[in-house]
């Protein structure tokens, strides 16, 4: 029988309206606040009490921080000074679900690819799966699974700094490039935050984790040091004497005493591109970890689809590709697509992060034309300067239909979102950019 607590929920986006829902369907006293009075409104509507400059701290348990709140926000640290404990929605769902098989996923770029790809596998494989997390169905919100199911968890540094204790089963890391030091600060912050994806009440998970950059060899090295024989290193960039690797596009598993050639990968029409050559390497690494065979972990990997909004066709008209790979949030995610196409007019832009474009200035000779969106315009435009032409569109629409304009002409030549920037500027979220931008392309296909 469920022991009714009080909670406090502060942020009622998709993860805090989730966790409302969960607790009140199981008769716990659910308090909440969020700046928007209608957000708040709809919470009380489901069951929440608004929460008060009267209310008492005394009487609450827990409060469940939204992970876009920083830890810095008044109600929060109120809380702290008063003993309460303040997480995220992820230790709240290990609370909840105490004997669940957990796989959670974090690192800068690659995540959604490999949540997904990981549950494909495990689809494929007839195991009973549920994905979720940063991406797709907040945790609170996914189903119950039977003793032999897994939860496979993208987990963003906003919601690990949260986090007390995960206690995963088993993890990977993808790689780690300056993001979010708006909220963290420095990267020794960021990577500390993507850190907590270890804490265990237990050991650690097992863990497949890159080591292609110097932030995450660190990592490696010192968490391997502390618990070997949990970390599993992966590489694309040269060949391990243990571990996971790429070389000359085949997938080899060096973890054994001997070294399996697995077989090609290069030619894996919806994974293209080293970066996804790394995201297959870790999948089947996390997948080996669950128990699965290579040989159906590969079968698997074979049928994988691609994922919506990261370097996804969306209709070919007159010669010209249309490409939406909104899921490019950061220059290091949109230097993968800027490398995999050619005679390119760019859609770029939104909300900057901190190292804005420069990273991708290489790759401009792959650039016919720029088309600037968003408040990053006039930033992105003293950084283009003369180096490639350019022009400032404000909008999305106004973008794709101007670069359809100029592509049209030139037969072999792709329209490319791949903003490098997060979106909350014009759009709710790097997926309603994707889909708008979808429905642009629709508009002109059908005209």
């Amino acid at each position: 029988m469920t022991v009714p607590h009080n909670y406090l929920i502060l942020g009622l986006a998709r993860s805090g309206m989730a966790a409302l829902r969960w607790l009140v369907q199981r008769g716990h006293t659910v308090y909440i606040s969020d700046g928007d009075s209608t957000k708040v409104d709809a919470a009380v509507a489901e069951g929440g009490i608004a929460w008060t400059d009267e209310s008492d701290f005394k009487k609450l348990a827990t409060l469940i921080q939204s992970p876009g709140i920083p830890l810095t926000h008044p109600l929060t640290m109120a809380a702290q000074a008063q003993g309460v404990l303040v997480i995220g929605d992820i230790d709240l769902f290990r609370h909840t679900h105490p004997t669940a098989k957990i796989v959670g996923i974090t690192g800068t770029n690659g995540k959604s690819t490999i949540t997904t790809l990981i549950g494909h596998i495990l689809k494929e494989c007839d195991i009973p799966v549920a994905i979720g997390g940063n991406v797709g169905v907040a945790a609170m919100s996914l189903p119950d699974l039977s003793d032999k199911g897994i939860y496979v968890l993208e987990l963003s540094s906003y919601q690990l700094d949260l986090s007390q204790s995960p206690s995963l089963g088993v993890a990977a890391w993808t790689n780690i490039t300056p993001d979010h030091l708006e909220r963290h600060g420095t990267m020794e912050n960021y990577v500390y935050a993507k850190s907590k994806i270890f804490a265990s009440k237990a050991a650690p998970p097992l863990t497949a984790i890159s080591i292609d950059d110097d932030y995450s060899k660190e990592v490696y090295e010192r968490m391997n040091a502390a618990h070997p024989g949990y970390f599993t290193p992966i590489s694309v960039m040269r060949p391990l004497i243990t571990g996971v690797f790429i070389f000359e596009g085949m997938l080899v598993d060096a973890t054994g005493n001997e070294r399996l050639n697995l077989g090609e990968i290069s030619n894996l029409e919806r994974l293209k591109g080293i970066h996804n050559y790394q995201n297959i390497a870790i999948a089947y690494t996390v997948c080996k970890n669950l128990g699965l065979k290579a040989t159906e972990i590969l079968a698997a990997i074979k049928t994988f689809p691609g994922l919506a909004h990261r370097q996804e066709q969306v209709a070919i008209m007159n010669g010209v590709t249309f490409i939406n790979d909104s899921k490019g949030t950061n220059a290091e995610a949109t230097t993968h697509a800027l490398s995999a196409y050619d005679s390119i007019y760019w859609i770029v832009g939104g909300v900057a992060k901190s190292e804005g474009i420069t990273p991708l200035l290489p790759l401009l000779s792959r650039v016919k034309k720029a088309y600037l969106i968003g408040e990053s315009s006039d930033q992105f435009a003293q950084t283009l300067a003369d180096r490639v032409p350019w022009e400032a569109c404000g909008t999305l629409p106004i973008a794709v239909e101007k670069a359809y304009a100029d592509a049209r002409s030139l037969r072999g030549s792709t329209i490319l979102l791949s903003p490098a920037c997060a979106s909350f500027d014009q759009f709710k979220d790097f997926e309603h950019r994707g889909d708008v931008f979808k429905e642009i392309v629709r508009g002109i296909v059908k005209s």
